[in-house]
């Protein structure tokens, strides 16, 4: 199991009692959600959250590691989405937490 399974796999665990969290798929990727609508993806061997734009505005100011998640990867980015590696070791359910509040309470 890669790291990013591992952490993804905590956050589910420690989410999914949750008020209507559930697992689903984005772009054939393991997601959470909640309501239907995705707020964390493990993306190949990263993690990405839907934390909205000015919050993802504010995360690239301090964290230039991470970039706005572009699936195309043609250019055409997600702005209310943040792709993020994982070496850089932030707190992952709190982060997870924050866009499950963010899709909930814009679904």
């Amino acid at each position: 199991m890669t790291a990013a399974e591992t952490q993804f796999d905590a956050m589910a665990q420690a989410l999914e009692g949750a008020e209507d969290v559930t697992r689903g798929k984005l772009f054939g990727h393991p997601s959470l959600q909640v309501k239907g609508k995705a707020f964390a993806l493990r993306y190949h061997d990263e993690l990405v959250f839907k934390l909205g734009r000015s919050r993802v505005d504010d995360l690239l100011a301090t964290h230039p590691e991470a970039v706005r998640f572009d699936p195309s990867g043609k250019g055409r980015a997600m702005k209310d989405w943040l792709h993020v590696p994982l070496s850089l070791g932030v707190d992952w359910l709190a982060w997870a937490e924050s866009a499950r509040k963010f899709v909930h309470d814009h679904a």
